[in-house]
């Protein structure tokens, strides 16, 4: 099996400070490539930031936002040329963010193949920051568009996360349809799994009485988790016993809470903050509903293959999510959930209500989500797709 590959480099440029979505990814890709293959992964270095995974090199870096990717990216060059030199992989994978132009340069050089990982577009990341007026980021976001255009240029293969990324690539950079193959975002099916909901509710110390409707996730514009609170009036007008978490931390944390409090919800609405990777499964399956309530700025255009989706489902819960391309497809596909317009907090409330109010139907559900991620969409799965395009390309 995969008797072609020997040897994977990934390479990727963001920090491992958070158990952010990106992080997960390329850490259950390591953990799950290295069931069958030697794996070295290259990542920005930092103090005390500790997985429990071997096959991690840490780059150095300096302490400047400013200066700490372009110095990534130089210190890296020395890293990958040695490690090139001394332990020749037989493929390159890198995961596309920040604005890196080394790593594809030099395996088109040696003539080692290359896979690149796309998740989004930086134009469309650049619309919905918070930063994107300060003339900082819009010198790395020039520099992430030609190094997107360079890269998707010179490598030998592209893996999407959905459908309509994957259009989008083939029609901004002109890339071959045939260069560019679809895989979808997993969920660890081991860690994410279905608990005793009671038990769940104990460990952290929620009211069993209560009905809960949880969101997970990096608290950022493209979310749209301050629909599900202007939302939540019309659900606590049907069904006053709901509650609602928030599990995650980010840029609009302090908005959302804000916004929570002007609509005197404060008292509904529990914001745990960042929370360990291991105790999300808890609040999971604590819940009785999770939701996905994104908007359609940079979601609608290029679909999502959202992990927080997979891992509602691998807990086996129901879950309500916009009907973005790539979400609805899951939720069709594994009938495991409602699909609602984005950014209409009526249409989100009347799902959530008749989900609380049906428990027959929850667990139904839950039971077909569960189901399908399982089949479909596990780390592992993931990684097997991998490397047949690395087999292929060697």
């Amino acid at each position: 099996m995969f008797k072609k590959v020997s040897n994977i480099f990934l390479v990727y440029y963001s920090f491992f400070s958070t158990k952010s979505g990106s992080n997960i990814h390329i850490l259950e890709l390591l953990r799950n490539l290295k069931k069958y293959t030697d794996v070295v992964l290259f990542a920005p270095g930092q103090k005390g930031v500790e997985h429990g995974f071997s096959g991690i090199k840490y780059v150095p870096v300096i302490d400047n936002k400013y200066l700490v990717q372009p110095f990534y990216e130089f210190m890296l060059s020395f890293y990958l040329l040695y490690s090139c030199i001394t332990n020749r992989p037989d493929v390159l994978y890198l995961r596309q963010n920040s604005f890196p132009f080394f790593p594809i340069a030099l395996c088109k050089l040696l003539k080692i193949p290359t896979i690149v990982e796309v998740n989004g577009l930086v134009m469309d990341e650049l619309k919905v920051s918070p930063d994107s007026k300060s003339f900082a980021y819009r010198v790395f976001s020039c520099l992430a568009l030609r190094s997107e255009r360079f890269n998707y240029r010179h490598c030998d293969r592209i893996v999407s996360v959905t459908d309509k990324l994957k259009a989008e690539l083939v029609r901004l950079y002109s890339v071959p349809a045939e260069k560019v193959l679809v895989i979808n975002n997993g969920a660890n099916t081991e860690i994410f799994k279905p608990m005793d909901q009671k038990n769940s509710r104990d460990c952290l110390g929620l009211d069993g009485s209560k009905k809960y409707v949880c969101f997970v996730g990096h608290l950022a514009a493209w979310q749209g988790v301050e629909f599900l609170i202007y939302s939540s009036p019309l659900i606590l007008e049907k069904c006053p016993d709901v509650r609602f978490l928030v599990v995650g931390d980010g840029v609009m944390r302090d908005k959302l809470l804000e916004i929570a409090s002007e609509m005197g919800l404060s008292d509904k609405f529990t914001f745990t903050g960042r929370v360990p990777y291991e105790d999300v499964p808890l609040y999971i399956n604590a819940a009785d509903i999770c939701v996905a309530p994104f908007i359609k700025e940079r979601n609608s255009k290029i679909g999502l293959s959202a992990l927080k989706t997979y891992e509602y489902l691998a807990c086996g819960k129901p879950i309500v999510a916009s009907s973005i391309s790539g979400v609805k497809d899951l939720i069709d596909l594994s009938g495991g959930g409602i699909s609602v317009t984005p950014e209409d907090p009526g249409e989100l409330a009347n799902a959530v209500v008749k989900l609380i109010s049906d428990q027959k139907t929850r667990s139904m559900m839950g039971e077909q989500g569960r189901k399908y991620v399982v089949e479909n969409h596990s780390w592992d799965g993931v990684a097997r797709k991998i490397l047949d395009i690395c087999d292929d390309i060697v």
